[in-house]
Parts: C-alpha cells; structure tokens; sequence
C-alpha cells in the first residue's frame, strides 16, 4: 500500500496492484497539480469544498465516485451521476481492486457554520493492510479505536475545525496500535504539523 498525502486531507492510496483510491481532494489541490494523476475510486467525506470539489473530481476522473446524500445533491450534473454510488454511515462496501472500506460518522464539532448532516471516517483495508482516515473529526467519535489495529493512521491537526495537534496525539494513544501515524488537514496553520510530530514522537507514537 502506497499513500500519496496531497492538500488539507487530500490523500491517493495505491494498491500494490495499481488501484487507486482518491480521498477527499478538494479545493486546495490545484487542478494543475491532477493533471497527471488519476484515480479508479474516489471517496468524500462530506460536503466542505476542502473535501468535495467537483473541478478536482473530473480532473482525477475516477471510475466510480462514492458520495452521501447531500453531496450527490450538490452535485447538480444529471449526466455526472451515472459514475456515483451512494453511501451511508454504517456502509462496508468492497469498492474494487481488493479494496474493502467501513464508512463511520465522525463529530465536526462546533466550529463550522455549515454542519454536514453525515461527515464520515473511513477505514480502508487492501494488501492485507488497514489505513483509518480520520476525516474532520473534532470529538473522539466514530468506530471504537480500543480494539482496532492499523497499519496507518491520517488524523487531522489543525485545531479549530478538527483535532489540534494535543487532541490528536490523545485520540492516537486511543489505538491499539498504530503502525504509522500521519498527521493532515493542516494548511491553514502549517506549524500544527511539527508541533504534532513532537507531541507524537514524546509519547512514543511511530510518526
């Protein structure tokens, strides 16, 4: 399993056969930036333009484009929605490649002016391998983490709208084990990176 880690929680996973997963690359990914890239499925979180951008999505012209209701809503291109599957909280779908994900709510918080009705985690399992994407979690929240294992773990850290890097090293000590842990969702505040990566690094967490 490969991650290509791209703008705010944009993320590719890439099998070891060369399927593709795009998540959540929205508006801060220039499109310029996809032109040479691709995708064969894309997830979205929620509805945010910093997960869901359309421009982005036809650039990466995944074969199949899983989205919650609101988003399919937003979509507005009758002809687009051929390519669309619609997912719920709760949802395991094998979504091609040998990929399997679990589709689970996560808490936004309090700080967004508009509060997604489903804003969803996922986690991702493919080459024998399990990657947990935190999406926008603000409250520890979603599937119990006490028993899971993973091989990756992408948590926001920003702070405000999600985790801050503190916030996010407890949720992380939460795991079972975590394999590696990598921080997004931090280009309004690029300094929660490092700060993040000290915090994990002084509690012992693989960064």
């Amino acid at each position: 399993m490969r991650i290509i880690q791209l703008e705010q929680a944009g993320v590719i996973v890439e099998t070891a056969a060369g399927y593709r997963v795009a998540i959540d690359i929205g508006s801060y990914t220039p499109v310029e930036k996809l032109a040479d890239m691709s995708a064969d499925a894309m997830l979205v979180s929620h509805l945010h333009r910093d997960h869901f951008s359309i421009p982005q999505i036809q650039v990466l012209a995944p074969t199949t484009v899983y989205l919650n209701r609101e988003c399919i809503d937003l979509w507005g291109d009758e002809s687009a929605k051929s390519h669309i599957v619609e997912v719920k909280v709760g949802d395991s779908r094998d979504i091609g490649g040998g990929v399997h994900v679990t589709f689970f709510e996560v808490d936004h918080g309090p700080n967004v002016t508009t509060k997604p009705k489903e804003n969803f985690g996922f986690l991702l399992e493919a080459d024998g391998k399990r990657l947990y994407f935190g999406g926008d979690i603000f409250y520890p929240s979603g599937i119990n983490v006490s028993t899971l294992e993973v091989d990756y773990a992408l948590l926001p850290v920003g702070g405000f709208y999600t985790f801050g890097p503190a916030k996010a090293v407890a949720f992380a000590k939460q795991f079972k084990h975590i394999g590696a842990l990598l921080p997004m969702h931090y280009n309004m505040r690029p300094e929660a990176k490092d700060e993040f990566l000290s915090l994990a690094k002084s509690a012992g967490l693989a960064v």
